[in-house]
């Protein structure tokens, strides 16, 4: 009995989870830098959007409570009041600008893969630790207080 030809070659490659996790990371920073510079941007002109609605409902701040006003103080120079006030919101909002302009750089221009780092479920590992220690700021301490 004769093989055919195409027997012979190797499988095709498993999709890579790791290049998709690089990816995903990438665009989802991408993202929530875009959603808070037009929520900044709106902030400009006083048109602030409605409370959180699981702080209204529960009275407890949502993980993400209070990232607006944090990013408004940093991008307005006031970084020590920042800083001051939550630490952890303030190191997530760097980790998410170096996501971003990483994935921006690497992946959409340069049509290159994302660096080995932003595959790592280390990163993931670390973002939702800030996460959490941000979210316990603001239960604790009521976060950054309205401007």
């Amino acid at each position: 009995m004769t093989s055919l030809a195409f027997e012979h070659l190797p499988p095709p490659p498993a999709p890579a989870p790791e290049r998709d996790r690089g990816r995903q990371v990438g665009q989802s920073a991408l993202a929530l830098v875009g959603m808070g510079t037009a929520l900044i941007a709106l902030r400009t002109v006083s048109i602030h959007l409605p409370a959180c609605p699981l702080r209204a409902a529960t009275g407890v701040p949502c993980p993400g409570c209070g990232m607006t006003r944090l990013a408004d103080s940093v991008a307005h120079g006031r970084i020590g009041e920042a800083v001051t006030a939550d630490a952890a919101g303030v190191a997530i909002l760097g980790v998410l600008a170096v996501l971003a302009v990483t994935y921006l750089v690497r992946v959409v221009i340069r049509k290159d893969e994302p660096p080995a780092w932003m595959r790592s479920p280390l990163l993931l590992v670390g973002i939702g630790v800030l996460v959490a220690a941000h979210w316990l700021t603001t239960i604790i301490t009521g976060g950054l207080p309205s401007s």
